[in-house]
């Protein structure tokens, strides 16, 4: 199987499970059986998200553009976390007390509240996980070039 292939995996089952969790209905015996906070949720998902698409992207492409996979990273992860809020406001159970909510017959658009707090903690947890492998990227670049002046 082309390795390349095998790179997208992880981000493609990340995104999958994402969009599971946010269909379970609010009163969902899982969701409810992991004790933490819904932001401490959310950034753990975002951050495996954030990592797995940075695996996505071959190391010798990190090292020719870093900052432009970093915010490339960053904004599909926020975007993807934006539409899943939305996704949200159509499942029975959860709350929309803003953010993206329309009424039932799609007339009234309510945009505020607490599913921003969401879609900050996706932003956190999809940048943590991109500083985090840029790191990792910088000092791996630095070990090869003491190695390599040694």
């Amino acid at each position: 199987m082309n390795k390349n292939i095998l790179r997208k995996i992880p981000a493609i089952l990340v995104m999958v499970g994402i969009c599971y969790l946010s269909s379970l209905p609010g009163d969902d015996l899982f969701l409810n059986s992991v004790k933490l906070s819904s932001r401490a949720k959310h950034i753990i998902a975002y951050f495996a998200l954030g990592m797995s698409f940075c695996l996505w992207i071959p190391y010798k492409k990190w090292l020719e553009k870093p900052v432009f996979w970093c915010l490339s990273i960053i904004i599909f992860c926020t975007v993807f976390g934006i539409l899943d809020e939305f996704h949200q406001s159509f499942v029975s159970g959860r709350s929309c007390e803003g953010f993206i909510c329309f009424s039932k017959d799609l007339q009234k658009i309510k945009i505020s509240g607490s599913n921003l707090h969401d879609v900050v903690s996706d932003f956190i947890g999809a940048t943590a996980a991109t500083l985090t492998f840029l790191l990792i990227v910088i000092v791996r670049r630095f070990k090869m070039r003491t190695n390599l002046s040694s």
